[in-house]
């Protein structure tokens, strides 16, 4: 169960009084360990979670080369025949037992799309 803010207050003011932890529990309804837990607290911030990093390039490491192999003679067919992200992993999927996920080839993807974009000059 969690202590409102104002209860969190009142047992802090109460501590630093000098009033005794079981008096306090007593007094606001609490138990001990809330008033120990609560009296003892600096910072009431709650903790970021550490950011893991995502296996997502690496399990596409050795397959990357390939890849863009497909993805640039994709530039000299016509636009509809060309591969798309789902189709490159599809491909994957059933020529090299690629076993990860669909995102990393869509990043690929769009990474490679975005290096090999033609600019009109203008």
């Amino acid at each position: 169960m969690t202590v409102p803010m104002t209860v969190v207050e009142n047992i802090r003011r109460l501590d630093s009084e000098g009033v005794p932890g079981r008096e306090i529990a007593r007094r606001l309804g609490v138990s001990r360990d809330s008033v120990s837990k609560y009296a003892q607290a600096e910072d009431f911030s709650p903790t970021v979670p550490a950011l893991a990093a995502r296996p997502g390039s690496v399990v596409l490491a050795g397959l990357e080369p390939v890849v863009r192999e497909w993805l640039a003679e994709d530039e000299r067919r016509p636009r509809k025949q060309r591969h798309t992200a789902q189709r490159v992993f599809d491909r994957l999927v059933a020529e090299h037992d690629y076993a990860g996920s669909y995102s990393p080839v869509q990043r690929l993807v769009k990474q490679f799309r975005a290096e090999h974009r033609s600019h009109p000059d203008t």
